[in-house]
């Protein structure tokens, strides 16, 4: 599969918009008002953005709710964690910390209720959400949430670069062999349910009610999960979706050495989300000339 990104370089100023394969905008200077703009711009339209550590916004005057930070003044609420996969398939952005770590992009350290309280703050209110994993039409209703990485990587020189990333542009559609759509995520909210007592729970026990995010570890889902806080807003073709993490903007990495990582979360404005992108595209399948008429791209199906 080739790149998804071009190959080429804009040079600004003390800046360069680099767009090769393994880069993207590198800020290593105080950044003048126009190079200020071409960064939101380069953010907007879902470009990697680096810059040097340390330059990066703080959490001045964040408010931490457990391990959660909201930060009133930008809207912005961010949680650390680490990055477990940079290849292969993806089955959830994020879960707990030891869930799922094969087929989850970035395990977050913290309790799921506190992400679910801030996000509460936020003003947002719920997309529908999946009746169960086989539901696969589109979560449709409620608030977007986009969603960015920060994390460390190397430039070209060797040099340390903080870059932050949309999530989006972290996985590829395999089918299409290109980014997953610009759609954000919906937030269907976790809920509660009665369970029985767990084995070996004193006799007599009774069922107790628990916030099933806790239960099942699961933050953010790619492929529609009842109980994740944030899902894939898209109809889908099948139920684990066909999403892959994106190595080329990825930091490398052991398996047993995993970087740390951001995830930073904020209510979607107008231009964050592409209004076409309704179902997990798919390649056009193949048709009988004689009896079918011809699909558009993304129309098609298996």
């Amino acid at each position: 599969m080739e790149s998804i990104w071009p190959t080429k370089a804009i040079h600004v100023g003390l800046m360069d918009i680099g767009t090769r394969p393994w880069d993207a905008v590198d800020v290593g200077e105080p950044m003048p008002p126009s190079t200020l703009l071409l960064l939101i711009l380069a953010s907007v339209h879902g470009l990697p953005v680096d810059v040097i550590p340390g330059t990066e916004p703080t959490r001045a005057g964040s408010i931490p709710l457990g391990k959660v930070f909201y930060s009133p003044q930008s809207g912005e609420v961010q949680v650390d964690g680490v990055l477990n996969l940079n290849r292969g398939f993806v089955e959830y952005v994020a879960c707990t910390a030891g869930v799922k770590p094969h087929e989850t992009l970035v395990s977050l350290d913290c309790d799921p209720a506190d992400l679910q309280g801030v996000l509460l703050l936020l003003g947002l209110t719920n997309s529908r959400r999946p009746e169960s994993e086989y539901d696969l039409g589109p979560l449709s209703g409620g608030d977007r949430v986009i969603l960015s990485l920060r994390f460390e990587v190397l430039d070209g020189e060797g040099r340390k670069r903080l870059r932050t990333i949309r999530v989006e542009n972290c996985l590829i559609n395999a089918p299409m062999e290109r980014s997953m759509a610009r759609c954000g995520f919906s937030f269907t909210g976790s809920g509660f349910q009665w369970l029985d007592p767990p084995p070996g729970a004193p006799e007599g026990a009774a069922p107790k009610e628990h916030f099933m995010a806790r239960v099942t570890g699961e933050l953010v889902a790619l492929s529609h999960r009842p109980w994740a806080i944030l899902d894939n807003p898209l109809a889908l073709p099948y139920p684990d979706g066909d999403y892959f993490a994106y190595s080329d903007v990825l930091p490398q990495h052991r398996r047993d050495d995993p970087p740390a990582v951001t995830l930073l979360l904020r209510r979607a404005v107008a231009g964050d989300v592409d209004p076409k992108a309704i179902r997990m595209e798919l390649p056009p399948r193949p048709l009988n000339p004689d009896t079918e008429a011809p699909l558009r791209e993304g129309e098609g199906g298996r």
